[in-house]
Protein backbone atom coordinates (compact mmCIF):
# COMPACT_ATOMS: atom_id res chain seq x y z
CA UNK A 1 0.00 0.00 0.00
CA UNK A 2 1.79 3.70 -0.82
CA UNK A 3 1.79 5.99 1.63
CA UNK A 4 0.13 9.69 1.03
CA UNK A 5 1.85 12.29 2.14
CA UNK A 6 -1.28 14.87 2.58
CA UNK A 7 0.00 19.19 3.02
CA UNK A 8 -2.98 21.24 5.18
CA UNK A 9 -2.50 24.77 5.70
CA UNK A 10 -4.17 23.67 9.37
CA UNK A 11 -6.24 21.20 10.89
CA UNK A 12 -9.48 21.75 12.87
CA UNK A 13 -8.16 20.05 16.19
CA UNK A 14 -11.82 19.97 17.39
CA UNK A 15 -12.42 17.45 14.38
CA UNK A 16 -12.74 14.02 15.01
CA UNK A 17 -9.42 11.42 13.15
CA UNK A 18 -9.42 7.88 12.96
CA UNK A 19 -5.67 6.61 12.22
CA UNK A 20 -5.08 3.09 11.44
CA UNK A 21 -1.53 1.00 11.18
CA UNK A 22 1.14 1.54 13.07
CA UNK A 23 3.26 4.97 13.68
CA UNK A 24 6.67 4.25 13.75
CA UNK A 25 9.85 7.13 14.20
CA UNK A 26 7.62 8.89 16.66
CA UNK A 27 10.57 7.77 18.79
CA UNK A 28 10.26 7.20 22.83
CA UNK A 29 8.78 9.46 25.90
CA UNK A 30 5.59 7.91 25.24
CA UNK A 31 3.73 6.98 28.73
CA UNK A 32 3.35 3.55 29.05
CA UNK A 33 0.82 3.20 32.16
CA UNK A 34 0.13 5.68 35.37
CA UNK A 35 -0.30 4.46 39.24
CA UNK A 36 -1.16 7.04 41.58
CA UNK A 37 -1.36 5.88 45.32
CA UNK A 38 -3.62 9.11 46.89
CA UNK A 39 -3.19 9.01 50.83
CA UNK A 40 -5.71 11.18 53.00
CA UNK A 41 -5.71 9.80 56.30
CA UNK A 42 -2.76 11.23 58.89
CA UNK A 43 0.14 9.03 59.77
CA UNK A 44 2.05 9.95 62.72
CA UNK A 45 5.67 8.82 64.28
CA UNK A 46 8.28 9.94 67.44
CA UNK A 47 10.96 7.64 65.74
CA UNK A 48 14.08 9.28 65.18
CA UNK A 49 14.95 6.62 62.79
CA UNK A 50 13.59 6.30 59.16
CA UNK A 51 9.88 4.34 59.34
CA UNK A 52 7.81 3.52 56.56
CA UNK A 53 5.18 5.95 55.81
CA UNK A 54 1.86 3.88 56.17
CA UNK A 55 -0.12 3.64 52.49
CA UNK A 56 2.47 5.21 51.19
CA UNK A 57 3.48 3.00 48.22
CA UNK A 58 3.18 2.44 44.80
CA UNK A 59 3.91 -0.31 42.40
CA UNK A 60 4.26 -0.62 39.23
CA UNK A 61 5.71 -3.72 36.27
CA UNK A 62 7.48 -2.00 33.72
CA UNK A 63 6.68 -3.32 29.98
CA UNK A 64 10.17 -3.19 29.09
CA UNK A 65 13.84 -3.07 30.65
CA UNK A 66 14.66 -0.02 28.73
CA UNK A 67 11.51 1.83 30.51
CA UNK A 68 11.65 4.61 33.04
CA UNK A 69 9.57 5.49 35.93
CA UNK A 70 8.88 8.89 36.19
CA UNK A 71 8.03 9.22 39.91
CA UNK A 72 6.29 12.55 42.02
CA UNK A 73 6.14 12.76 44.94
CA UNK A 74 3.68 15.32 46.67
CA UNK A 75 3.86 15.21 50.76
CA UNK A 76 2.57 17.65 53.03
CA UNK A 77 4.66 17.42 56.05
CA UNK A 78 5.00 19.12 59.54
CA UNK A 79 7.00 18.10 62.86
CA UNK A 80 6.49 19.28 66.44
CA UNK A 81 9.70 20.57 66.53
CA UNK A 82 10.44 21.33 62.76
CA UNK A 83 12.93 18.72 61.89
CA UNK A 84 12.11 16.14 59.53
CA UNK A 85 13.11 14.06 56.87
CA UNK A 86 12.18 12.14 53.78
CA UNK A 87 13.12 9.91 51.78
CA UNK A 88 12.09 7.67 48.82
CA UNK A 89 13.03 3.84 48.04
CA UNK A 90 12.74 2.43 45.00
CA UNK A 91 12.08 -1.92 46.41
CA UNK A 92 14.83 -1.48 49.03
CA UNK A 93 17.24 0.72 47.40
CA UNK A 94 16.83 4.63 48.30
CA UNK A 95 16.91 6.89 45.31
CA UNK A 96 16.15 10.92 44.73
CA UNK A 97 18.42 11.56 47.38
CA UNK A 98 21.73 14.25 47.74
CA UNK A 99 25.36 13.29 48.98
CA UNK A 100 26.85 12.22 51.87
CA UNK A 101 28.16 15.17 53.71
CA UNK A 102 29.18 13.66 57.69
CA UNK A 103 26.23 12.96 60.03
CA UNK A 104 23.61 14.70 57.51
CA UNK A 105 20.54 12.71 56.68
CA UNK A 106 20.35 11.81 52.74
CA UNK A 107 17.06 12.58 51.63
CA UNK A 108 14.93 14.60 48.69
CA UNK A 109 13.46 16.45 51.22
CA UNK A 110 14.26 17.41 55.25
CA UNK A 111 13.68 20.94 57.39
CA UNK A 112 15.85 22.18 60.59
CA UNK A 113 14.19 24.07 63.02
CA UNK A 114 15.00 27.79 62.38
CA UNK A 115 12.73 29.87 65.02
CA UNK A 116 10.78 31.12 62.48
CA UNK A 117 8.66 28.60 61.50
CA UNK A 118 6.58 27.33 64.40
CA UNK A 119 5.20 24.00 65.04
CA UNK A 120 2.49 23.97 63.46
CA UNK A 121 3.66 24.78 59.42
CA UNK A 122 3.02 22.10 57.30
CA UNK A 123 5.61 22.03 54.74
CA UNK A 124 5.80 20.79 51.10
CA UNK A 125 8.03 17.87 50.20
CA UNK A 126 7.86 17.72 46.10
CA UNK A 127 10.18 15.66 44.38
CA UNK A 128 9.67 14.26 40.66
CA UNK A 129 12.62 11.73 39.78
CA UNK A 130 13.41 9.72 36.38
CA UNK A 131 14.30 6.12 37.87
CA UNK A 132 15.84 3.39 35.64
CA UNK A 133 14.77 0.34 37.38
CA UNK A 134 15.82 -2.01 34.42
CA UNK A 135 13.26 -4.47 35.20
CA UNK A 136 10.27 -5.79 34.02
CA UNK A 137 9.22 -7.18 37.81
CA UNK A 138 7.21 -5.80 39.89
CA UNK A 139 8.35 -2.78 41.34
CA UNK A 140 7.73 -0.92 44.81
CA UNK A 141 8.18 2.82 45.74
CA UNK A 142 7.66 3.69 49.08
CA UNK A 143 8.12 6.96 51.33
CA UNK A 144 10.04 6.75 54.44
CA UNK A 145 10.25 9.71 57.00
CA UNK A 146 11.63 10.38 60.41
CA UNK A 147 11.56 12.99 63.06
CA UNK A 148 15.04 13.15 63.27
CA UNK A 149 15.64 15.66 65.50
CA UNK A 150 13.02 14.32 67.84
CA UNK A 151 9.06 15.49 68.31
CA UNK A 152 6.47 14.14 66.65
CA UNK A 153 6.12 13.60 62.98
CA UNK A 154 2.79 14.37 61.30
CA UNK A 155 2.15 13.82 57.41
CA UNK A 156 -1.31 15.08 56.17
CA UNK A 157 -1.76 17.52 59.13
CA UNK A 158 -0.11 20.18 61.50
CA UNK A 159 1.33 19.34 64.68
CA UNK A 160 -1.78 21.61 66.21
CA UNK A 161 -4.58 19.83 65.44
CA UNK A 162 -7.50 22.44 66.41
CA UNK A 163 -11.03 21.55 64.86
CA UNK A 164 -11.28 24.94 62.31
CA UNK A 165 -10.45 26.40 59.60
CA UNK A 166 -7.05 27.43 60.05
CA UNK A 167 -5.55 23.77 60.55
CA UNK A 168 -6.21 21.64 57.49
CA UNK A 169 -6.01 18.06 56.88
CA UNK A 170 -4.05 17.70 53.65
CA UNK A 171 -3.74 14.94 51.05
CA UNK A 172 -0.12 13.12 50.12
CA UNK A 173 0.11 11.36 46.27
CA UNK A 174 2.69 9.02 44.95
CA UNK A 175 2.50 8.72 41.08
CA UNK A 176 4.62 6.27 38.79
CA UNK A 177 4.66 6.69 35.17
CA UNK A 178 6.15 4.08 33.01
CA UNK A 179 8.35 6.19 30.27
CA UNK A 180 8.55 4.30 27.43
CA UNK A 181 11.89 4.04 25.37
Amino acid sequence: MAITKIQAESMNLADTYAFTGTVSGAGGGKIGQVIQTVKTDVFSTTSTSFVDVTGLTASITPSATSSKILVTVNLSVSSSDNSISTILFRNSTQIALGDASGSKSRSFGGSAYTGTLGATTQMPFNTSFLDSPNTTSATTYKIQGGAVGGGTLFYGRGTADTDNAQHARTVNVITLMEVLA
